[in-house]
């Protein structure tokens, strides 16, 4: 799933890629699909599974990379794919405000669901239990603001259990183009946009509203919060980690959503700051930067202290990976020359850089762990899988 896990983490239990390994990366296939690759690509039961902007859903072999399976003409995909807990039903989500869901193994229609008009789909789909949770937000440039709010979709059906708004009567605005965490306590965190731009939590199986913290005014600035929250335990209780693209990077109480720190890393305005998902290993965060200094920050998660910063020549909107001792990421601009972009892997004990792959196209897709196998997009609609040479 989006991050590997509920938690959100971006550090899947199943990576095992190490310093060792990845000294010896090299490029194991190469896919193409009709459009950038946005999203972070789905790994299960020996099937990558990734969309396109050009509205098509491919699974390939992960060995081989030979395409099992795709289907077309869906509306652009800029989220990530899930999966059910049987990964037995891919759920994939649309920017034209669809949301649907296929047999994995042989791409085989089950059900197709529509939101609200002039919905968008940004973020990823979550499975839980036996639900489908998704978000609503805008379409681009917030053209036109529509009401941000949650679905809980039945996973066998498509058909709504609970709706929620964010806003008070459903007013426009707060859209979700983050993905939910869900903690072992059974309560599920979500960024939310402007004007509030904050962090929800609610209940993922009724949809009631637990609280809402604001992390700054907006000021019309467009400064949503959209980079998925991350769960973990500092000094004996439950917190939750959110990146902003104000450029704050803030870790709250998960019971009150008072916040316990925060730090401003970088100067955000709309659609840069610390719009990429972090990542955490359990010794530091990993956030990424895509306005200057653009650069994957180390931050030490009792205070936001910087352990180091590591900077790069283009934006990251690639939501970093963590496997052992090592963090991995992608580089490019969604505005200005898209024709520019690498992928970067560096030790998390210093930063220093193991290895990067220059693809000559923005990666703006984050990289997929599963073992050793490391499977990242970019904006020319390839599909780059990496393993160690032996």
């Amino acid at each position: 799933m989006f991050r590997g896990d509920l938690a959100r983490d971006g550090h899947p239990r199943g990576a095992t890629l190490s310093s060792a390994g990845a000294a010896r990366l090299a490029l194991s296939w190469r896919g193409q699909l009709d459009g950038a690759v946005d999203g972070t690509p789905l790994v299960a039961r020996g099937m990558v599974v990734a969309g396109s902007a050009g509205g098509t859903l491919t699974a390939f072999d992960a060995l081989t990379g030979r395409t099992i399976w795709s289907k077309h003409d869906l509306g652009s995909i800029s989220s990530s794919p899930a999966v059910d807990g049987n990964q037995s039903t891919v759920f994939v989500g649309t920017l034209t405000g669809r949301l649907y869901a296929f047999g994995l193994l042989a791409g085989d229609p089950i059900w197709q669901w529509t939101g609200p008009p002039n919905s968008a789909l940004w973020a990823s789909p979550v499975a839980y239990q036996d639900e489908v949770i998704i978000g609503i937000a805008s379409p681009y440039g917030d053209s036109p603001l529509v009401a941000g709010r949650l679905f809980g979709l039945d996973a066998s059906t498509g058909q709504a259990r609970w709706t929620t708004c964010v806003r008070t009567g459903c007013q426009p605005g707060d859209g979700l183009w983050s993905t939910p965490a869900i903690d072992s306590r059974g309560v599920a965190f979500v960024g939310v946009g402007n004007p509030d731009d904050g962090v929800l939590a609610i209940d993922p199986l009724t949809g009631t509203p637990k609280w809402l913290m604001s992390l700054y005014p907006d000021n019309d600035r467009d400064l949503d919060v959209g980079a998925t929250p991350v769960i973990f335990t500092l000094d004996a209780r439950e917190v939750v980690a959110q990146a902003t693209v104000e450029g704050m990077f803030a870790v709250l109480d998960a019971i009150t959503g008072n916040v316990v720190w925060s730090k401003e890393l970088v100067g955000g305005t709309a659609v840069h700051g610390l719009i990429a998902s972090p990542a955490f290993d359990g010794t530091h965060f990993y956030a990424g930067s895509a306005s200057p200094p653009t650069a994957i920050f180390a931050l030490k998660p009792s205070d936001g202290s910087i352990a180091w910063r590591y900077d790069v020549a283009d934006p990251i909107y690639s939501a970093p990976a963590a496997g052992k001792g090592v963090v991995i990421f992608g580089t490019g601009a969604v505005f200005g020359d898209i024709n520019t972009g690498s992928v970067f892997l560096l030790s998390t004990s210093d930063g220093h850089r193991l290895w990067s792959y220059d693809t000559h196209s923005a990666v703006r897709s984050g990289p997929a762990l599963a073992g050793d196998l490391v499977v990242v997009g970019d904006s020319a609609g390839d599909l780059l899988a990496f393993r160690p040479k032996s």
